[in-house]
């Protein structure tokens, strides 16, 4: 690809259960399918994209919880698929403490993104399944 930037996707709505996982599978599935390099990045502790693709983490602290809080590169945590042209960047339980933990740390609005840099040359497309936020 040279140099170019993949498109990025966010699957987010404030109200959960619509289908935001489901949709995030299926449209990572589906522009993989179609021979595009695509990555999945699952943000949401409950695991259900990471869980859908049929991924288990068996590497205790590869998940994008450790990427988010800058305890390892997410090239280091991207895992491929059953599905050709998907990889997934998964997640774990550990990702409900992450919001408190970001706190003190420096740029934490812009981890996921300056993560994402690292390797969004490599993809066509990064989906992200966003988590539902809850009310404050």
């Amino acid at each position: 690809m040279g140099g170019e930037c993949g498109r990025v996707l966010a699957v987010a709505n404030q109200k959960g259960g619509v289908g935001k996982t489901t949709t995030a599978v299926n449209l990572g599935a589906g522009i993989a399918l179609a021979g595009h390099t695509t990555l999945l990045i699952d943000l949401d502790p409950q695991s259900s994209a990471t869980s859908g693709l049929g991924v288990h983490t068996r590497e205790p602290g590869a998940s994008v919880y450790e990427v988010l809080i800058g305890q390892r590169p997410i090239a280091e945590v991207v895992v491929s698929t059953q599905v050709a042209n998907l990889s997934l960047v998964p997640s774990t339980r550990d990702l409900t403490g992450a919001e408190i933990e970001l706190v003190p740390l420096v740029r934490r609005e812009y981890r996921l993104d300056d993560a994402v840099s690292q390797i969004r040359s490599d993809y066509e497309y990064v989906v992200i399944d966003c988590p539902l936020r809850s009310a404050s």
